[in-house]
């Protein structure tokens, strides 16, 4: 695994969980990817960045 995947790790997993979170919320019904609209897709976005940004500037701890 590279440096970057290894220390980045649990800042992906946030952006993950956070797109999925989003889609959630927005997809409900009978709507599908077609139907959302330019400003949904960059909230899904911006909570993406939000979320990997957060958790990837927080420094990891050694555990005692």
């Amino acid at each position: 695994m590279s440096s970057f995947a290894k220390n980045a790790a649990k800042a992906i997993l946030a952006a993950v969980i956070a797109a999925l979170g989003s889609l959630a919320t927005v997809m409900v019904g009978d709507t599908g990817f077609g139907d959302l609209k330019a400003g949904q897709w960059v909230t899904i976005a911006l909570a993406v960045s939000v979320a990997f940004g957060g958790v990837y500037g927080i420094k990891n701890s050694t555990a005692n």
